[in-house]
């Protein structure tokens, strides 16, 4: 017996398996659109940031972030140190969905940041980092950057409340 390609029959399995294996491919990574890392406190102890991104689903399923690492530079130059936190969110298949994360990075080097602060100017940070987006199909981890400026007050007040006697200039 011969099947032709255009039998019903055969149109119904070819059809099948074309469903298959259009099913069972590999999902592909969303998209993040970094939109802003504002600082919320300098103190003390250290900075704490909000990051803000969006996160594009191209995918017909839905996925989930599971985490986010983050690493703070100051100055281009000062490595503030890396934290990383849980970020449990499902991305919704085909939508954008906002991801925004609390970071609480602690100073390293509290001299470097006097030193900072002595200069009596705004410093800009880098925010660099990764969202795992992670499930049964799909492990993988995006990076992001985000950019800012921690304003001299800022770094005055956080300064002046852990090194009191400093004697930097604006100090209080």
């Amino acid at each position: 017996m011969r099947f032709r390609a255009t039998s019903p029959p055969v149109r119904s399995l070819l059809l099948a398996a074309a469903v298959t294996l259009v099913a069972c491919s590999r999902p592909e990574p969303p998209t993040l659109k970094p939109e802003v890392a504002a600082v919320t406190a300098v103190t003390a102890q250290g900075i704490d940031l909000r990051v803000q991104i969006q996160a594009y689903n191209p995918n017909g399923i839905d996925l989930s972030t599971r985490s986010v690492k983050a690493n703070v530079l100051l100055d281009g130059k000062y490595d503030v140190g890396t934290v990383t936190v849980p970020a449990p969110l499902k991305l919704s298949a085909k939508q954008w969905t906002p991801l925004q994360v609390p970071l609480s990075v602690k100073w390293q080097d509290l001299a470097s940041i006097a030193a900072l602060t002595a200069q009596g100017r705004g410093v800009p940070y880098q925010v660099n980092g990764t969202v795992a987006v992670g499930g049964e199909t799909l492990n993988v981890d995006l990076p992001f950057r985000l950019a800012g400026t921690i304003t001299h007050d800022q770094l005055v007040a956080a300064v002046g409340k852990s090194l009191p006697g400093l004697g930097l200039p604006g100090l209080r």
